[in-house]
């Protein structure tokens, strides 16, 4: 047995983690869009649909932070390092929370 095929059993599998910071970017991203669209709208019932837009996303993008957290806890080997992907995490869902706080302003 080769030293590389001991290296890939440590090695983690699936692209979990990647795939969730993807989604999280994505979810940011159309978090950012609707925050946009919010500053620009004049008339206050559409800037209302579009808040509650950014609410619902946030609370997708609470869901997702929570499955990273969930998968940090069961996976023991990850494609970087922990303390890493908590703070990412958690500055990620920040930048969530701070874009919902300012679009109810």
């Amino acid at each position: 047995m080769s030293f590389n095929s001991i290296l890939k059993i440590f090695l983690p599998k699936d692209r979990v983690f990647y795939q969730l910071f993807e989604s999280v970017s994505a979810e940011l991203l159309k978090m950012g869009e609707t925050l946009k669209q919010i500053i620009g709208e004049p008339e206050f019932e559409k800037r209302a649909v579009l808040i509650k837009q950014v609410e619902e996303m946030e609370h997708v993008n609470d869901e997702l932070t929570h499955k990273i957290f969930t998968e940090l806890s069961k996976n023991f080997i990850t494609p970087f390092d922990r303390e890493d992907i908590h703070a990412l995490a958690t500055s990620l869902d920040d930048i969530a929370d701070y874009i919902y706080a300012s679009a109810k302003k």
